[in-house]
């Protein structure tokens, strides 16, 4: 019997022997092929021996310092590295141990930057449904991700959410033949009910991740977004936990729309699961109002910069720039999204492939033309991501609810910035032969 508390009893884990390159091997002798990157993690891939060789030679320097008494050389490098790929504007990084405490951070920084401002009645936060700000009570309040948010729905924060761009679902883009911003106009309309004078921030996914996996929004959606904050006096926070730190092809995939958010939360590649680690961008007009007042943030973590995670997140860093990792997943995503898109021709189980770089959502409905999804108690996506496993691979089951909470199956590919054609050749194979059986379930039920 485990003596660990369990994420999930009904599931019975595999234990892990090693890890290389794009594999995870099993105690059992079993190779996994890792096609979600650990929940989109790893970026430089497993197994990277020359990290830990690295801290075997400069970690006995220090192991912990408290940040709040001392600040560390690793920290202000590491700094100094990811503002030199940031967008400019960019000014300082407050560093913690992952995405949630990431977006926890902005959201107060955003609440201190008004108070510090004379406006303290700037208190209400803005959001989006079919999104994931992480599992803290503040960031989980944040998420329009239903399904989690229930258990805990008592303790919830109060939080404006509107709808997300997702025009394969929406009504208004399905009528009109094509996006229509309306979710953009739906931001603004709720910011003018609620008061602009009381609403301090807006947090986004720049691409959402697993609650409705890999929705790229429209170029122009980010500028209106700017414009209306800019317009209100709204802080604009592009949540890149998953999708920053060149997962799309890009330092931060926000570059690909042209804006400069007032922050950007980072996690998951910035340490590629060497270390726990997440960063705050936080952009000139922030960080001017606390440098030139003097003024204390109030708040910090235990672990916010923490010696050892940062260094290794400069190796982490020092990799993706000598190979190049910064800009590979937006080659290599060419060609994943390319087999997709076949593969969609092939299967009417397929109703929507969508993201950018090496993060691919794939939506699957029981029928094409009306888009209807598959219903809740067949399970589809757990049967997909089991008979994957099954062969071998290893790809993301997106979170349940994503057709506004009545159902919704779909999947993320996010393998390591390292990944071959061939590899990825094995991860769209399988898919299709699992698509296959699933097809002729499907219609067997049907038929029965």
């Amino acid at each position: 019997m485990s003596s660990v508390f369990a994420r999930d009893y009904a599931a019975e884990l595999p234990m892990v022997d090693h890890a290389s390159g794009v594999y995870i091997h099993g105690a059992d002798g079993r190779a996994y092929l890792d096609g979600m990157g650990s929940a989109g993690v790893i970026g430089i891939g497993h197994g990277r021996t020359e990290i830990y060789d690295a801290l075997a030679s400069q970690g006995s320097k220090v192991s912990y310092v408290y940040t709040a008494s001392f600040n560390h050389p690793w920290q202000e490098s590491l700094g100094r590295s990811i503002l030199s790929v940031a967008p400019e504007g960019m000014s300082a990084v407050y560093f913690v141990s992952g995405g949630s405490e990431a977006n926890e951070t902005a959201l107060k920084l955003a609440r201190q930057y008004h108070v510090e401002r004379g406006q303290p009645q700037r208190h209400r936060m803005l959001a989006r449904w079919q999104s994931y700000h992480g599992v803290t009570i503040a960031t989980l309040s944040l998420s329009g991700r239903t399904s989690w948010r229930a258990p805990y729905d008592p303790y919830l924060l109060p939080v404006l959410h509107v709808a997300p761009p997702y025009e394969y679902r929406c009504s208004y883009c399905r009528d009109s033949g094509g996006c229509t911003m309306d979710c953009v106009d739906e931001l603004e309309r709720t910011i003018l009910l609620a008061g602009p004078e009381t609403i301090s921030c807006f947090f986004a996914e720049t691409i959402v991740g697993t609650t409705a996996s890999g929705l790229v929004p429209k170029p122009e959606y980010y500028r209106r977004v700017r414009e209306i904050c800019d317009r209100y006096g709204i802080l604009f926070i592009a949540d890149e936990v998953l999708m920053g730190y060149g997962r799309t092809g890009r330092p931060f995939a926000i570059d690909d729309w042209g804006v400069l958010p007032d922050m950007i939360t980072c996690g998951k590649a910035i340490g590629s699961g060497y270390a726990p680690l997440g960063a705050v961008l936080v952009n000139e007009k922030v960080t001017s109002v606390f440098r030139e007042g003097r003024k204390r943030f109030v708040h910090g973590f235990t672990y916010s910069g923490h010696a050892l995670s940062c260094f290794v997140g400069q190796q982490v860093f020092d990799i993706m720039q000598r190979e190049d990792l910064f800009s590979r997943p937006g080659v290599m995503g060419a060609y994943l999204h390319g087999r997709l898109n076949d593969l969609q021709q092939r299967h009417a189980l397929i109703g929507d492939v969508r993201g950018r770089g090496l993060y691919a959502g794939v939506e699957f409905v029981a029928d094409r033309g009306s888009r209807e999804p598959f219903a809740p108690e067949r399970n589809f996506t757990g049967r997909l991501v089991a008979m994957m496993r099954d062969r071998g691979v290893i790809v993301g089951g997106g979170v349940p609810g994503a057709n506004f909470g009545r159902g919704g199956d779909h999947i993320q590919i996010t393998p390591p910035y390292i990944v071959s054609e061939a590899e990825i050749d094995v991860i769209v194979d399988a898919l299709d032969d699992v698509l296959t059986l699933l097809s002729e379930e499907e219609a067997g039920l049907h038929r029965g």
